[in-house]
């Protein structure tokens, strides 16, 4: 296993976070420990994916305190996986935090939580302002790119091509296409972009409904869920050392 920081990354509403967190499912079943980041400063999406709260003494500002000594401790552990753990902001609120979070923090924060996973996993945001996002970006082995076909993703897939250059990203993504909901061609997207993709999710109607419930796709057994796992197994075996996309 040669990489270790991944981040899934993508416009508003292209599905990163649903992503993220199954695929760190899909990677907690094949025995590796695994870390989640959100990089989400003023809302715990996490907690409600996993239908877990994070307390005020653990969560992503605890992690980020420089009096630290074991940040593994900061992470909740996922009731459902021995081997998953995911860092979020706590459920109560605390978005007057968010301007105490520093770059430097931050990199320190995921190096840190590197040594303690066999693979970490940062949800990127989609605003190239959030430090989460960008750090993670920065000190990421590859990057998953999600795409949801639209005019949208292809304006915001355009408006970060120079924090791309600046940061000199654009070798280390891997494009992943969310299947179309009929509302925009796949195969339209794909010519305007002139991407390649690695790989395509299936389009899971109930994915809102069972997020909700805080049931993950990955652990819901209907024939949509199935595919969408399926697909995951495929990116999870590869990241433990199964072959290239």
């Amino acid at each position: 296993m040669s990489s270790k920081i991944y981040t899934v990354w993508g416009g508003s509403n292209s599905g990163k976070t649903t992503f993220a967190a199954n695929l760190a499912c899909a990677l907690s079943k094949r025995e590796v420990l695994v870390g989640l980041i959100s990089s989400n400063l003023t809302y715990g999406d996490m907690q409600v994916l996993f239908g877990q709260s994070v307390p005020t003494e653990k969560g992503l500002f605890q992690a980020l305190n420089e009096d630290n000594p074991n940040i593994g401790e900061k992470f909740v552990e996922y009731e459902e996986s021995k081997n998953l753990f995911f860092l979020s902001v706590p459920t109560c609120y605390s978005g007057l935090l968010c301007d105490t979070v520093t770059l430097q923090s931050v990199e320190r924060m995921i190096n840190s939580a590197a040594l303690v996973f066999d693979i970490l996993l940062v949800d990127g945001a989609s605003e190239i302002n959030n430090p989460v996002s960008g750090v993670g970006l920065w000190l990421a082995d590859e990057i998953f790119t999600l795409h949801r076909p639209s005019i949208s993703a292809q304006m915001w897939y355009r408006g970060v091509a120079d924090f791309m250059r600046e940061l000199h990203i654009a070798e280390k993504q891997i494009h992943v296409l969310q299947a179309p909901t009929g509302e925009f061609d796949n195969k339209t997207y794909q010519s305007m972009m002139e991407l390649s993709f690695a790989y395509e999710l299936p389009y899971v109607k109930r994915a809102g409904e069972l997020e909700n419930a805080g049931t993950p796709l990955y652990f819901f057994h209907d024939r949509p869920c199935r595919r969408y796992g399926k697909v995951l197994e495929e990116i999870a075996k590869r990241m433990c050392g199964g072959g290239k996309p």
